[in-house]
C-alpha cells in the first residue's frame, strides 16, 4: 500500500493527505503494530509532518517556478502591447531576476540567471548551481538538478504557493509583515491622520496619499502603535517604508529569518561528456545562446570553442557521430563504401590524429552514389545525406575552413539582429518588426531579448575576433565590412575593431604589392615598368605607404631594401628633397642613408638615417653616419632618423598598447642612449636639431615613432609629445605646433584606420567638463592617373556621383574629407568641436580648380580675384556635398593649404578656411601667406574681396580657445538645433538658392538682417524695441528678433519680414517675464506694420526656478532636534540672514525659549524675477498676442528644436506650423508623465509629440528634415503671401504658359494631385494639370487625407486650392500606452465624403487662405457628409457649419469648379454654393460633371418606384401593350377564366424580364437631371467650362477678379468702408461701360481681357476716383455743417491743419480754397 500511495498524485483545490498517510504507514510503530488512539494523539500533539523534499530542492524548484511564471507574465504583457499597437517598455527582464522565498520560517534570496531556453544558473550567498527545466504538457515542470530529474506542480493559495515536488509537498509562504507599513504604488504622502506614537486600530486610515492627482487613504493592516518614518509631503516609490507598527499581538506574525548558508556541491544537470565533439557542440550552443540574449561566461565559452576547433580529432568524431545516426537509413552500397574507405583511411594514418580529415574523398563518394537512380530516389537521398554534406563542405579547406564556417555563422547571428537596430530608434524598429511579424509576435520578443544582451554579444564577437579572426581577417572581409558599418555608440568598439582588421588586411596587401613592385621580378613582366616610376607612384600614393615601407626595412634582398629606403626618404621629404642626393652605405652596425633637403629660399640641410637591429649598434651607427658631414654643421635643422628593426613578435593584439608594450621599452632604452654625452656631442656638432626614432613592430601594428628636439638650455635632446607618431618633416607640414591651445593640458594621438589622418584630441584633465577639441591633420597626395597605388586598390572611398563635376583639386580634398568623416561616424573620436587641416603637397594650377567639363579647354585669368573666386566656389561646392554630415559630427571648421603655380599674381601659397555655421550654410575666408615686414613672420593675409577673422595672424600662432559663439553653437548642436544667430545666414542661403534658377547675379544683396532689441537695457513690459547693429551673442534674454530685408524672386526690390527666435543656449530657451515682454512687443510691431511674423521655436517652456540666495542659507525647524528623521515643522532664516535677504522672503518673527530669534518663512519671493507664476502670467500675454497676430498679419512657426508648454501652444496659436522630423511639440516631458503614471509608459518626447502625432492631427502643416529645408519652405510659403498683409499678391511671370490646355484627362475618377499639378505618364511625359507646373505645395498632407489642400500658382498668381481624394484612405489612430486598454485602430475613410476631420481641414484651409489674401479654388467632388453616430458625436455638424461660415466671410475671389468625372451632391453642395457669398464665389462645372440632391440610384428609389417603372413599361413596351389589350379584350368579351389568368401570367413574366432594363433606363433618366447643362439652365452655376480649357479660362477669370478687387478696394478706401464690395463692383461696371460707350448689360462687360487692360491704365478711372474723393469730403463737410458745434470748431480745425502743412503746400491749399470760395 505504501508503494501504491507513493505513485498516487492528487492535485486539486482540496489538499489530500496522501503524503501524510505514506509517512504514517512507514512509521516503525505502525509496522510493528504498536498503534492506538493515544499514539495518534501524540503524533498530532508533536506536530509530526509528512516528509518534505530536501530544502535545496524546494529552494531551486521554487525559484525556477517563480522565475518561469514571472517570465511568462512578462512575455504575455509585452505581446499584449504589440497586439494593441502600443510601444512596449524599452527593457524586458527575462535573463536576470532575483527571487525571495519563505520556506519553513527561513528566507532564501536567490539570483537566477537564464543561460538558455530552459537552462538556469542560480546564485545564493556566493554559491552557484546549474539546473535545467522544461514545461510539461499538463502544466507541470520537469527539473533536472545534480544529474537527477524532479517533477514539480504548483498551486496558488491564499497563504502562498504550494509545490508538489516528486509527490512531496512544500509551501512557499507569502511575505506578509503587518508591522511594516509600505507604499504600494508611487505616490505622495499628503498627511498622517494619526499622531506619531498613537494607537491605531486595524482597517482604520492612518494616512492620506496622492496618486495621479487623487487623494486616497491608507489603512492599517493590524492594531498597534504607529511609529512614523517619513515626513508629510514626501514623494514615495512602491515599496518605500512609511512607518512601523508595534503590534498589540506580536505573536500573530511569524517573521522569516534570512538564510545565510549556501547550496551544497552539485554536479551539472546532465553529465558533460569529455569527448571533443561533444564539448564543441556544448560551447557552440552556449555561444548561440549568448547571441540570443542569454548569459554565459564569455571567456570560458570562447576558450572552449577555440580549443575544440583546434583539435585534430574533431572532424573524425563528428563524422562518426553522424554516421551512427544515419547509417541504418543510408543506401546499402553508399553505407558500405563510406565505411570501408573511412576505415581504410583511418588505418593508414594512425587513427586520424596526425592527418587531415578526408572530406574531399568522402564527398566524391557521396556525389558519385547520388548520381545514379531515379529523380525521386536522388531527391530523397540528397535530403538524407544533407547533414553529412554540410559537415564535409565545412572541412573542405581543413580545420581552419571549418573554424571560418563556425565563426561566420555566429557573426551572421549577431548581424541579423543588430543591423535592425543600427540606424533606428528602438521604438521605430519594434514598430516595423510588429508589422513584419504580425502573425508571430513571439519573434519580436526573441529579437528584442537578443538585442538587450548586446553588451555580452559584442564582447563575444570581439573575443572571437581576437582569437580567430586576427590571424586571417581577409577570410571575413564581407562581414567585417558590415560590422564596421554599424552606426551607434553601443557598437563603437566592435565597429572600430572590424575597421582595424579590414585595414590590417589592406596593409598586408599593400606590403605585398610594394615588395613585388620594387623587386627584380617585376622587371620580367610584360609591362616592364621602370622602377623609378614605381617609386614615384609610391611617393604620391594616398595610402599608408610609410608603415608598409618600414615593415620592409629588414627584407633580406639588398636591392629591394635599398629601393624601399630610398622610397621612404623621398616620401617624407617629397617637397624639399634635393634630387639624386640619397646615398646608402652598408656598415657592420647597420644601413646608413644620407641626403640633402632644402626649403624655399634656404640653405641645404642634412638628413641622415641609421637602420639597426640592436640597441647596442645605435651609437656606432650614429658615429658612422656623421663622419664626413662637417660641412653641414653650420646648417640649422639637420635631421637624424634612427630605425630600430626586429619587431616584437610576441604581441598578438591589434591595438596599440602604448607605454606597456615592448616597443616602448626599446624606445626608452634608445632615449637613454641619446642621453650619453658622446652621442649627444656628436649629434650637436653635426648640427642635428631633430632626432626621429622609429621602432618596427609586428603585424598590423603601426611603427612607433618618437621625436626628440635639441634643447638649447639643457644641451640635450628631449622628446616633444605633440610630435609623437609623426615623422619630423611631415609634422612641419601638418603644423602640429599650433595644437598647443591655451587651457588644455593633455593631447591624445589617434591614427585614422588608413593612417592618412593624424587625429589629436585635446582635453583638460583638471576640468573634465571643458569641451574636448579634436584636430584632424593630413597631407593630401594627388596620384597621377596611371598610378597603380591608388585608394581604389586598397581603400576605396566613395564620394558619390557628384565627384564627376568636381575639379581635380576639389576631388582630392573631398576624398580626404570623406575618410575623416567616416572616422567620426564610426565613433572613433568623441568630440565636442573638431577642426580639420589639409595640406596639399603638389603645386596646383588654376585649371586644377576648374570643374571638369568633358574635353573643353577653359581659358581663365591668372589674377588674384580669379583665384579667390575659384577657391571660394570650390569650398562651397564641397560644403554642399558633405557639410550636413560634418555639422552633424561637430566638424566646425576645415582649412586647406595649397600652393598655386600661376603665370600671374595668383602664384603663391593660399589658405581656404571654411566655417560650418549650420548643416547647409558656411562662411568661406580666403587668405594668402604673406611675410609681415615688422615681425618677419608669415601671416594670414585676407584676399582682396574681404577681411577674414585671421587677417594678420601669424601662421604658427596656436589655435585660440573657443569663442562664446563657438561654445553656443556647440550647445545648440547638442540640442540638435541651429544657434539662433545663425538663422539669418540660413535665410540668406535659402534666398540665394531660390534665385539659382532665375538669375546669376552674384552681386545681389540677398538678405540684410537688423536685430531688434529693447530700447532700454533692463527692458520689460511696455518697453519698445529698436533696430540695432551689434555682434551676435550679446543678448541678455533668451529671445532674439530681426527684421530681415530680403530680395526674393517675387520681390526683387525687397520685402521685409519679422523673425523671432528662442535662444536655446540661454537657460534652455525658457520663457521668463523679459522673454515674454520682448515676444509681445515684437509681435505687436509685426501687427502694426502688417509684416509676416516668423517664430523659430526651440524652447523648454515657461521658466522654473528657485531663489538661490534663500536656498543657500535657510535652516530647518525640526520636530525633534535630536531625531531629524521624525520630520520638520517649518523653514526659517537666522536673524543675520534675514537682515541680508529680507526682500527675498515674507517671514514672521519667532523667539524661542532660549532667546534665539528665528524668521519663519511664509513665502519665498526671490530677488530675481522669473521664478514662478510670473512666467505663467507672461505666457498668457504672449499667447494672446500671437493669437491676435494670426488674425492681423501672417504668422508661421518653425519648430527647429523641441518646443514645450507655452512653446507648444504658440505653435498652435499661430496656426501655420512647420515641424522638423526629429523635434517634438509637447506639453510635458515623457519622464514626468511616466513618474505621474507610476510606470515606464512613454520612451521619448517624439513618441508624444513627434511628426507621427502632430502631422496627423492638424497641428503641423509641413514636416522637414533639417533647418535649411525648413527655412526654404518658409520662403516658399511667403512667395504666395503679399509683402504686407492686405497688399497686392506677389504675381510673377509663369514659365508654364497660362493658355496651355490641361493634358491630364481623368478616366473613371479624378486624381486630385494630378488635376492640380499634373502627372507623368507611363512614358515619362508630363501631363499638365490646371495649375502651374511644380507650383503646388500641399499642406496638412498627413491629416484627414480624404481632402487635399495647399497653395499653387495659376499663371504666376498665388491661389489656395482645395480638392477631394477619390480613393479610400486609411486613418491610423495610434494606441496610447498610458491607457492599458487602448488599441491601435485603422479606420477606412471613403473618398468623396466629408468626415469630421476632413471637414475641419477644409474649413481651416479656407480660413488660412482668406487671412493670406489668396484667391480660392475648390475642385468639388463630394457625394456628401458622413452622418453616422460617431461622426455626429465627433462634430461633423460643427465642422460643416464652419465651412459655411468661413466661406461666407471669404473676402477674396473664390471659384468652385466641379471637374471632369466629378460630382457634387446634397449637403456637400449646400456648404459651398455661390449663394453663401454671392459677391465672391463663382460656381462652374465641367461638361461631364454631375450634381443633384441624391445620387440617381437613390432618387429612383423615391421618385421612380416599382409601380412607376411598371407603368413606364406598359407605356413603352409593344409586347406589354399587346398583352394588356388582349387581357382587356378577354375581360370585355367575357373570355374564359383560364385565358385571363394565362395573359396575366404572361404580363407578369414580361415585367419581370424587363425590370432590370427599365431600372437602367430609370437611372439614366435620373442622371439626365444631374448634368452640368441643367445646372447652367437653372442658374446654379455660372457657366459650363470644358476640362481642357479650364486652365486658360480660370486664368483669365482670375486676373479679371483680382483686377476688380484691387479697384474695388481702392474705391472703398476712398468712399469709406460702409461702401459695400458689391456697390463698388457696380460702380466699376458703370465706369467701364461708359468708357466703352456701351449700355448696361452689354457683352463688353464680360470681356475679361479687355477689362484687365482697361484697369491697368489708371487714366481710365482716375477722374472718377477724384470725384469720389471729393464727394466723400463734401459729405464730411456736410456732416460738419449739420452740427452747430462742429461748424463752430471748423475754423480752428482748419487753422490746426494749416499749421501741420509745409509752407509751399499750405500756400497752394489756401489759393485753391480761395478759388472755391469765389
Amino acid at each position: 500500500m505504501s508503494l501504491a500511495l507513493k505513485e498516487i498524485q492528487i492535485r486539486g483545490e482540496i489538499h489530500s493527505n496522501v503524503d501524510y498517510t505514506v509517512d504514517l504507514l512507514n512509521a516503525s510503530d505502525f509496522k510493528e503494530n504498536r498503534i492506538h488512539t493515544g499514539w495518534l494523539d501524540n503524533r498530532i500533539a508533536m506536530r509530526v509532518q509528512a516528509e518534505r523534499p530536501p530544502w535545496y530542492i524546494s529552494v531551486v524548484g521554487g525559484a525556477l517556478y517563480k522565475t518561469i511564471t514571472s517570465n511568462t507574465d512578462t512575455v504575455s504583457e509585452y505581446v499584449s502591447y504589440l497586439v494593441k499597437g502600443q510601444i512596449p517598455p524599452k527593457h524586458i527582464s527575462l535573463v536576470h531576476s532575483t527571487v525571495s522565498l519563505n520556506i519553513e520560517e527561513s528566507k532564501y534570496t536567490i539570483e537566477t540567471i537564464r543561460s538558455g531556453q530552459g537552462s538556469y544558473r542560480l546564485r545564493m550567498n556566493g554559491s552557484v548551481i546549474e539546473a535545467n527545466v522544461q514545461t510539461l504538457c499538463d502544466g507541470g515542470l520537469l527539473m533536472q538538478l545534480d544529474g537527477n530529474s524532479h517533477v514539480i506542480y504548483a498551486e496558488e493559495e491564499a497563504g502562498g504557493t504550494r509545490l508538489l515536488i516528486d509527490g512531496k509537498t512544500c509551501l512557499l509562504q507569502n511575505d506578509h509583515d503587518p508591522s511594516r507599513l509600505l507604499a504600494e504604488t508611487p505616490c505622495k504622502l499628503l498627511r498622517f491622520l494619526v499622531a506619531d506614537g498613537a494607537h491605531v486600530e486595524a482597517d482604520v486610515p492612518y494616512a492620506e496619499v496622492e496618486v495621479m492627482k487623487m487623494c486616497m487613504p491608507l489603512l492599517s493592516p493590524a492594531a498597534g502603535v504607529i511609529n512614523v518614518l517619513l515626513s508629510e509631503g514626501q514623494p514615495m516609490q512602491a515599496g518605500d517604508l512609511i512607518a512601523r507598527l508595534d503590534l498589540d499581538d506580536p505573536s500573530a506574525v511569524k517573521r522569516a529569518e534570512p538564510f545565510n548558508g549556501s547550496f551544497p556541491e552539485m554536479s551539472l544537470p546532465i553529465a558533460a561528456s569529455g569527448q571533443v565533439h561533444k564539448r564543441c557542440a556544448t560551447s557552440l550552443n552556449a555561444a548561440r545562446m549568448v547571441l540570443a540574449g542569454y548569459d554565459h561566461p564569455i571567456n570560458k565559452v570562447v576558450q572552449d570553442l577555440v580549443s575544440c576547433l583546434d583539435a585534430p580529432e574533431l572532424p573524425f568524431l563528428q563524422w562518426e557521430e553522424l554516421m551512427s545516426v544515419l547509417a541504418t537509413r543510408l543506401p546499402r552500397l553508399l553505407k558500405s563504401e563510406l565505411e570501408g574507405k573511412y576505415s581504410e583511411y583511418k588505418l593508414n594514418v594512425g587513427h586520424g590524429k596526425s592527418k587531415d580529415f578526408p572530406s574531399k574523398m568522402l564527398r566524391e563518394i557521396i556525389e558519385e552514389n547520388l548520381a545514379h537512380g531515379s529523380e525521386k530516389e536522388i531527391a530523397t537521398n540528397e535530403r538524407l545525406v544533407e547533414p553529412l554534406m554540410s559537415l564535409l563542405k565545412s572541412y573542405e579547406g581543413g580545420r581552419e575552413s571549418h573554424a571560418h564556417f563556425i565563426v561566420k555563422s555566429l557573426f551572421e547571428d549577431y548581424l541579423s539582429v543588430e543591423e535592425l537596430f543600427s540606424d533606428g530608434i528602438q521604438s521605430d524598429v519594434i514598430e516595423r518588426l510588429r508589422q513584419q511579424h504580425s502573425k508571430d509576435l513571439q519573434k519580436v520578443v526573441d529579437i528584442v531579448l537578443s538585442h538587450q544582451g548586446v553588451r555580452n554579444k559584442t564582447k563575444l564577437i570581439l573575443t572571437l575576433m581576437e582569437k580567430l579572426v586576427y590571424p586571417n581577417p581577409a577570410a571575413y572581409k564581407d562581414q567585417l565590412t558590415r560590422f564596421s558599418s554599424l552606426n551607434h555608440k553601443r557598437y563603437y568598439k566592435l565597429a572600430l575593431k572590424a575597421s582595424e582588421l579590414l585595414e590590417q588586411t589592406k596593409l598586408s596587401e599593400l606590403r605585398t604589392s610594394i615588395a613585388r613592385s620594387l623587386s627584380e621580378l617585376e622587371m620580367f613582366t610584360e609591362e616592364r615598368t621602370a622602377i623609378s616610376e614605381i617609386m614615384g607612384d609610391l611617393v604620391t600614393a594616398p595610402l599608408p605607404v610609410e608603415d608598409a615601407l618600414v615593415s620592409l626595412f629588414d627584407c633580406s634582398d639588398q636591392t629591394l631594401q635599398q629601393r624601399v629606403i630610398e622610397t621612404y626618404i623621398s616620401r617624407l621629404y617629397q617637397p624639399h628633397l634635393v634630387k639624386d642626393s640619397i646615398q646608402l652605405k652598408y656598415q657592420e652596425s647597420g644601413v646608413i642613408a644620407l641626403w640633402e633637403f632644402a626649403e624655399a629660399h634656404s640653405e641645404k640641410r642634412l638628413g641622415a638615417m641609421v637602420i639597426v637591429k640592436s640597441l647596442e649598434s645605435v651609437s656606432a651607427a650614429i658615429g658612422a653616419a656623421l663622419k664626413g658631414t662637417s660641412r653641414y654643421a653650420s646648417s640649422e635643422g639637420n635631421i637624424m632618423h634612427i630605425a630600430l628593426l626586429g619587431a616584437d613578435n610576441q604581441m598578438h593584439g591589434t591595438e596599440d598598447s602604448g607605454d606597456n608594450d615592448q616597443a616602448q621599452v626599446r624606445i626608452d632604452k634608445l632615449s637613454a642612449t641619446l642621453e650619453q654625452n658622446t652621442v649627444t656631442a656628436d649629434l650637436r656638432a653635426a648640427g642635428v636639431k631633430v632626432i626621429s626614432c622609429i621602432v618596427q613592430r609586428d603585424g598590423a601594428l603601426m611603427p612607433m615613432r618618437h621625436t626628440f628636439l635639441l634643447s638649447d638650455e639643457k644641451l640635450c635632446y628631449e622628446e616633444e609629445p605633440v610630435l609623437r607618431h609623426v615623422e619630423p618633416p611631415l609634422s612641419a607640414l601638418l603644423e602640429l605646433g599650433k595644437l598647443k591651445v591655451k587651457g588644455y593640458n593633455e593631447v591624445k594621438y589617434t591614427p585614422s584606420r588608413d593612417r592618412q589622418w593624424n587625429i589629436y584630441t585635446l582635453r583638460n584633465t583638471e576640468n573634465p567638463k571643458m569641451l574636448h577639441r579634436v584636430f584632424f591633420r593630413t597631407l593630401v597626395r594627388q596620384p597621377g592617373a596611371s598610378n597603380k597605388f591608388t585608394s581604389g586598390n586598397i581603400s576605396d572611398v566613395e564620394v558619390g556621383g557628384a565627384e564627376e563635376s568636381l575639379s581635380f583639386t576639389s576631388s582630392s580634398i573631398l576624398r580626404s574629407l570623406m575618410t575623416a568623416i567616416e572616422e567620426l561616424e564610426l565613433h572613433a573620436i568623441r568630440t565636442g568641436h573638431s577642426h580639420m587641416f589639409l595640406c596639399i603637397l603638389k603645386e596646383q594650377k588654376l585649371l586644377d580648380l576648374v570643374p571638369v567639363s568633358g574635353n573643353k579647354v577653359v581659358d581663365i585669368g591668372q589674377d588674384e580675384a580669379t583665384a579667390c573666386l575659384l577657391l571660394k566656389e570650390m569650398a562651397l561646392q564641397i560644403h554642399e556635398l558633405v557639410g550636413a554630415r560634418m555639422h552633424h559630427l561637430s566638424v566646425c571648421q576645415w582649412e586647406v593649404k595649397l600652393k598655386l603655380d600661376s603665370d600671374g599674381p595668383a602664384s603663391g601659397t593660399w589658405r581656404v578656411v571654411t566655417t560650418n555655421v549650420t548643416s547647409h550654410t558656411c562662411t568661406v575666408d580666403i587668405y594668402r601667406e604673406v611675410e609681415d615686414t615688422e615681425s618677419q613672420k608669415l601671416v594670414y593675409h585676407s584676399a582682396p574681396s574681404s577681411s577674414g577673422p585671421l587677417h594678420g595672424v601669424a601662421l604658427n600662432t596656436p589655435y585660440q580657445p573657443l569663442s562664446v559663439i563657438d561654445l553656443k553653437r556647440c550647445s545648440a548642436r547638442n540640442n540638435r538645433t541651429t544657434y539662433c544667430y545663425d538663422f539669418p545666414l540660413a535665410f540668406e542661403t535659402a534666398v540665394q538658392k531660390s534665385w539659382s534658377n532665375i538669375s546669376s547675379d552674384t552681386n545681389r544683396c540677398y538678405v540684410k538682417a537688423t536685430e531688434l532689441v529693447f530700447a532700454h537695457k533692463n527692458g520689460s513690459w511696455g518697453t519698445p524695441v529698436i533696430p540695432m547693429e551689434r555682434p551676435a551673442g550679446l543678448n541678455d534674454i533668451g529671445m532674439v528678433a530681426w527684421i530681415l530685408d530680403m530680395s526674393t524672386p517675387e520681390y526683387p526690390n525687397g520685402r521685409q519680414i519679422v523673425v523671432i527666435a528662442n535662444d536655446i543656449t540661454f537657460r534652455a530657451g525658457s520663457f521668463g517675464p523679459r522673454e515674454d515682454a520682448f515676444f509681445e512687443t515684437v509681435t505687436n510691431l509685426a501687427c502694426e506694420r502688417k509684416l509676416p511674423l516668423i517664430y523659430l521655436a526651440a524652447n523648454s517652456g515657461a521658466r522654473i526656478g528657485i531663489a538661490d540666495e534663500v536656498k543657500s542659507c535657510f535652516r530647518v525647524g525640526w520636530s525633534d532636534d535630536g531625531s531629524p528623521e521624525r520630520g520638520f515643522q517649518y523653514i526659517y532664516l537666522t536673524e543675520e540672514d534675514h537682515a541680508r535677504i529680507s526682500a527675498s522672503v515674507i517671514a514672521h518673527k519667532m523667539q524661542l525659549d532660549n532667546g534665539e530669534i528665528r524668521w519663519v518663512i511664509d513665502s519665498v519671493v526671490g530677488k530675481e524675477d522669473g521664478l514662478g507664476v510670473e512666467n505663467i502670467h507672461g505666457s498668457a500675454a504672449i499667447a494672446s498676442a500671437y493669437s491676435r497676430a494670426y488674425e492681423e498679419t501672417f504668422t508661421l512657426t518653425f519648430v527647429t528644436g523641441r518646443t514645450v508648454g507655452i512653446g507648444a501652444y504658440l505653435a498652435r496659436l499661430g496656426i501655420r506650423c512647420i515641424q522638423r522630423t526629429d523635434q517634438p511639440i509637447i506639453l510635458t516631458g515623457f519622464s514626468a508623465l511616466n513618474k505621474l503614471l507610476g510606470r515606464e509608459v512613454y520612451s521619448s518626447h517624439m513618441q508624444l509629440g513627434g511628426p507621427k502625432i502632430m502631422a496627423t492631427n492638424g497641428v503641423v502643416h509641413l514636416t522637414v528634415s533639417d533647418d535649411l529645408e525648413g527655412v526654404s519652405n518658409i520662403l516658399r510659403w511667403l512667395s504666395y503671401v503679399p509683402a504686407n498683409i492686405g497688399g497686392p499678391l506677389p504675381i510673377t511671370k509663369s514659365l508654364d504658359p497660362p493658355d496651355r490646355p490641361v493634358a491630364y484627362i481623368p478616366e473613371n475618377t479624378c486624381d486630385p494631385r494630378a488635376a492640380i499639378s499634373g502627372i507623368d505618364d507611363s512614358q515619362g511625359k508630363w501631363l499638365g494639370g490646371m495649375f502651374d507646373k511644380d507650383s503646388f505645395v500641399e499642406t496638412f498632407e498627413g491629416w484627414a487625407k480624404s481632402v487635399v489642400t495647399g497653395r499653387a500658382k495659376l499663371g504666376g498668381i498665388p491661389v489656395g486650392v482645395i480638392a477631394v481624394e477619390t480613393q479610400t484612405m486609411m486613418q491610423l489612430i495610434p494606441a496610447d500606452p498610458g491607457q492599458l486598454d487602448s488599441h491601435e485602430r485603422s479606420v477606412p475613410r471613403a473618398g468623396q465624403v466629408w468626415f469630421p476631420d476632413s471637414a475641419t481641414k477644409t474649413a481651416q484651409a479656407m480660413l488660412d487662405f482668406n487671412r493670406e489674401g489668396l484667391p480660392l479654388f475648390i475642385l468639388a467632388n463630394w457625394r456628401g457628409f458622413s452622418g453616422g453616430q460617431r461622426d455626429l458625436f465627433e462634430g461633423i455638424l460643427q465642422a460643416g457649419s464652419t465651412i459655411v461660415e468661413n466661406l461666407r466671410t471669404y473676402n477674396q475671389p473664390a471659384f468652385v469648379y466641379i471637374p471632369k468625372a466629378a460630382e457634387l451632391r446634397g449637403g456637400a453642395w449646400v456648404v459651398i454654393d455661390s449663394k453663401i457669398n454671392p459677391d465672391r464665389i463663382e460656381f462652374y462645372a465641367e461638361r461631364t460633371a454631375k450634381g443633384n440632391v441624391l445620387e440617381p440610384q437613390g432618387l429612383i428609389e423615391i421618385k421612380f418606384r416599382s409601380e412607376e417603372l411598371q407603368e413606364c413599361m406598359g407605356r413603352l413596351d409593344p409586347e406589354l401593350i399587346n398583352l394588356k389589350a388582349k387581357l382587356l379584350g378577354a375581360k370585355h368579351e367575357n373570355g374564359s377564366l383560364s385565358e385571363s389568368e394565362s395573359l396575366q401570367k404572361s404580363i407578369e413574366a414580361r415585367k419581370k424580364q424587363l425590370l432590370p432594363l427599365y431600372t437602367q433606363i430609370a437611372v439614366r433618366f435620373a442622371e439626365l437631371h444631374d448634368t452640368s447643362l441643367r445646372m447652367a439652365a437653372k442658374g446654379v452655376i455660372k457657366k459650363v467650362v470644358d476640362w481642357e480649357d479650364s486652365r486658360s479660362f480660370f486664368y483669365k477669370r482670375l486676373r479679371r477678379r483680382i483686377s476688380e478687387d484691387v479697384l474695388a478696394k481702392e474705391i472703398r478706401g476712398v468712399s469709406g468702408k460702409q461702401f459695400s464690395h458689391q456697390s463698388a463692383i457696380e460702380l466699376i461696371q458703370k465706369w467701364y461701360l461708359a468708357s466703352k460707350g456701351a449700355e448696361t448689360g452689354n457683352t463688353e462687360w464680360d470681356d475679361d481681357d479687355a477689362f484687365v487692360a482697361w484697369r491697368e491704365n489708371p487714366e481710365n478711372y482716375q477722374e472718377y476716383i477724384k470725384e469720389l474723393r471729393a464727394q466723400r469730403v463734401s459729405q464730411l463737410l456736410s456732416d460738419v455743417a449739420d452740427s452747430s458745434p462742429d461748424l463752430e470748431a471748423l475754423p480752428q480745425g482748419l487753422s490746426m491743419l494749416l499749421e501741420k502743412m509745409d509752407p509751399s503746400r499750405r500756400a497752394q491749399f489756401v489759393e485753391e480754397v480761395k478759388k472755391a470760395l469765389k
